[in-house]
């Protein structure tokens, strides 16, 4: 039976594996898309979806799915700021998978601290 926390795990890469998705988490993640909102400061990596369209040439339905399945996943997360809708991204996200496949995949690796006896 599989539990959560390989649902978990799984619905994490899932939502990685679509190149939309990846890309748009990437720059995000880098500061690389600049924000017309007057809510987000430059040091929060945040964008609304206008901010994605304007940079990924995407129709705004398909950014906002797109940040929907990582806000899901776990990827990044959204805040309400008066009328706008702001992305941010989860860098813990990431820690928390690897961490996750280690002790799913090879859990000798850490209670021996290497993968060979």
């Amino acid at each position: 039976m599989i539990n959560v926390e390989t649902d978990d795990i799984l619905a994490r890469l899932s939502a990685l594996a679509d190149k939309s998705r990846f890309t748009i988490l990437q720059i995000m993640a880098k500061g690389a898309i600049g924000t017309c909102c007057d809510r987000i400061e430059a040091y929060e990596n945040g964008c609304c979806v206008a901010d994605v369209v304007a940079v990924t040439g995407l129709s705004q339905p398909t950014v906002s799915h797109h940040l929907k399945v990582l806000e899901k996943a776990g990827w990044v997360r959204k805040e309400l700021r008066g009328p706008w809708t702001c992305y941010f991204p989860n860098p813990e996200a990431l820690d928390e998978l690897i961490n996750a496949l280690k002790s799913h995949i090879y859990p000798s690796i850490d209670s021996q601290g290497g993968c060979c006896p």
